[in-house]
């Protein structure tokens, strides 16, 4: 019975070194967060409580972080970007992100002023989203892969990407 020689395993491939020579190597970029201690939270378990400031629509209290932070990724997640402004997202769309938001987080006395309130933070949180995604991705997207990291990254489809891209692009949209 003949025995295979012992040689060694070929080397893995060296980091960063393109498998296709047209396309440059993609940099390592951080995802989007989706907060897990509350995604992983058990069922039944206590909400964090969060009281909302009335007049500022402030959260205060040591979850304060943690709550703004979920505004983000609910914002980013619920809210398509493709929407003109806050005003053209649909009332039964806000609602259903005021609902996640109370299934997250204790906010006693949610009243009808604090939801207003907190939804205009979550309406700054996407436009904050949106200039973020202009700055950093929209005026780069000639570039090889942008288009595909970014929707990778954010859970954008690529039609919407595109039509993101393309309202930028618009001359017009500066004159808003």
């Amino acid at each position: 019975m003949a025995t295979q020689p012992n040689s060694p395993p070929p080397p893995p491939p060296s980091i960063g070194v393109a498998s296709h020579s047209s396309s440059p190597p993609l940099k390592r970029t951080r995802k989007a967060s989706c907060l897990r201690s509350l995604v992983t939270r058990p069922v039944g378990a206590e909400r964090p409580l969060v009281h909302v400031d009335p007049v500022t629509g402030k959260a205060d209290g040591p979850h304060n972080k943690k709550f703004r932070t979920y505004l983000g990724i609910v914002t980013r997640d619920k809210v398509d970007v493709t929407y003109e402004n806050w005003k053209h997202v649909p009332i039964t769309q806000k609602d259903l992100i005021w609902e996640d938001i109370q299934a997250e987080f204790d906010i006693p006395e949610a009243s009808d002023l604090r939801t207003k309130k907190i939804l205009q933070t979550v309406g700054e949180q996407w436009r904050q989203f949106k200039s973020d995604l202009m700055s950093k991705w929209a005026l780069a997207a000639d570039k090889d892969s942008v288009d595909d990291t970014v929707c990778k990254m954010y859970g954008i489809s690529k039609e919407k990407w595109a039509q993101f891209c393309q309202s930028r692009r618009d001359p017009s949209w500066e004159n808003v």
